[in-house]
């Protein structure tokens, strides 16, 4: 048996995303769940199954609770024994599907169930908007929980290079407010501008879009993908419209510099993905990301197999691409501060040697 697993940043796109996979697979079981007040997971059950309602109270709000106590008993329990059958997991409304899977791994291994999908469910229209959105998940109702400090940016920022498979959908204000010819519509200007923006942040996902099949999951091609730092490949005939801007150095980043020019490089980014090599700590490798108005950056250790240098890609960037990338060339140090790091270095090294004792 097999087991797909949609998330989503909102309930409304969860459902949409689920029905249109139901479309895929008239036979599988639907199993969906939302996080609501006081740590309760209300279980939907439908499709190929008697419906069902019901709710748990966690005593922890987490995600490891959740599919220990929850969601992993309702898959044993629903899950049709037949080979090829399927079962659609539609998770709460920002839940990472990277957390639930990894929690779950183990325990569908045991049963025989594998993972044949990890699947993001979104509305093209309003993913640029939300990932600007400065309001944590709480702040903008997305999320329960009160204590919950991502942004939906940051959310889209790792669930998109989680998923293999992305499906638009119409959001709910579009299906509530918008005329039947309106750009926001499924096939609109703006419907289509949306998924092409959504293609770039995620080129390696398939596009389920009307009666288009959806990808496969990859254990392995997933840790790579969400591993801090790692640059999507760019695909080499991408439409000018919202196409990445890669930069690349060669040379250590002096700090100062590359600190006074962070703003300017990213001030119009709507995401920014990339690895630095900084002159301040030549050994490590350090992550950089950005959605929205937020960055962050994260040491993440020695850079073992791969060459030092830094690389990064600038999502919707207003920015010329030649003047943007000037700006990071004057970033790097120069040939006489390069060879001084290196002096400094080796010398640092040779004392470190000789204070080794008797």
């Amino acid at each position: 048996m097999k087991v797909i697993v949609l998330s989503s940043l909102d309930s409304s796109c969860r459902d949409a995303g689920l029905k249109h996979l139901n479309s895929h697979q008239p036979d599988a079981v639907v199993l969906s769940y939302d996080f609501i007040e006081r740590n309760r997971l209300v279980r939907t059950v439908s499709g190929n199954a008697p419906a069902e309602y019901g709710e748990a109270v966690l005593e922890h709000p987490c995600i490891g609770c959740a599919v220990k106590y929850e969601i992993f008993p309702a898959i044993q329990r629903l899950a049709p024994r037949r080979p090829g059958a399927t079962l659609l997991l539609g998770l709460p409304a920002t839940w990472h599907s990277g957390s639930v899977l990894e929690s779950l791994a183990e325990k569908l291994a045991a049963e025989e169930i594998s993972v044949s999908s990890s699947v993001l469910s979104f509305d093209p229209t309003e993913m640029e908007d939300q990932m600007w959105d400065r309001h944590t998940l709480w702040e903008s109702g997305f999320s329960s929980m009160e204590r919950d400090q991502r942004t939906a940016g940051e959310y889209f920022f790792t669930e998109l290079m989680q998923a293999d498979t992305l499906i638009p959908v119409e959001g709910m204000q579009t299906q509530l407010l918008e005329s039947q010819d309106s750009p926001r519509r499924a096939g609109g200007k703006d419907f289509m501008a949306g998924i092409a923006f959504a293609r770039h942040l995620a080129p390696h996902a398939t596009l389920c879009h009307h009666g288009n099949e959806i990808g496969s999951f990859n254990h392995e091609d997933v840790q790579q993908r969400t591993r801090a730092g790692h640059i999507p490949a760019v695909p080499r005939h991408a439409p000018s419209d919202k196409a990445p801007i890669h930069l690349y150095a060669e040379r250590p980043l002096h700090p100062q510099r590359f600190r006074e020019a962070l703003s300017e490089l990213a001030v119009s980014c709507t995401c920014l993905r990339g690895r630095l090599w900084v002159a301040s700590a030549l050994s490590e490798r350090v992550a950089i990301g950005g959605a929205g108005p937020r960055i962050w950056m994260e040491n993440t250790g020695s850079w073992s197999t791969e060459i030092a240098a830094s690389e990064l890609l600038l999502y919707g960037s207003e920015h010329e691409a030649e003047e943007i990338s000037k700006v990071f060339k004057d970033c790097q140090v120069t040939e006489d501060e390069f060879q001084e790091l290196l002096t400094a270095t080796s010398t640092s090294a040779n004392n470190s040697d000789h204070r080794g004792g008797e």
